[in-house]
């Protein structure tokens, strides 16, 4: 059970950093108010964590599955789309070689075009120009 470590700008685009995993649910997690304790460790793992929620919307759940959220249920759904898409990548990735993760400008490049006070790329208000 592991974080899936930013592999490529497909990941960059959406998760700022590696999609974090949470540690096992404890028996007494289990046993008495299993759903609240699912998300309470989801956010348990985000306190621990220097990023926003809105810059990691979504976790792996140990033993269960991924969780994501956004603004809308629209952008929960294409958070979890992509969520797949990334566990996918670093599967395939890591059969082929385990690899170094791309430089770190790039993967911040993906991220601040899409997110943030400057976004520009498939963001409809900002001015269409080359940066």
């Amino acid at each position: 059970r592991r974080e899936i470590p930013v592999l490529g700008t497909t990941h960059a685009d959406t998760f700022n950093g590696p999609l974090p995993c949470t540690p096992d649910l404890t028996a007494e997690q289990c046993a008495k108010d299993y759903e609240y304790n699912t998300g309470r460790v989801i956010v348990d793992t985000l306190d621990g964590d220097d990023r926003k929620a809105v810059e990691v919307p979504g976790a792996l759940v140990a033993g269960h599955g991924p969780f994501t959220w956004g603004a809308t249920a629209r952008k929960s759904l294409e958070h979890a789309i992509i969520c797949e898409a990334v566990a996918d990548i670093a599967l395939h990735t890591f059969a082929l070689s385990p690899t170094s993760p791309p430089p770190p400008h790039l993967l911040e490049r993906h991220y601040t075009r899409k997110h943030g006070p400057d976004a520009y790329y498939g963001n409809p208000e900002a001015p269409q120009i080359a940066r």
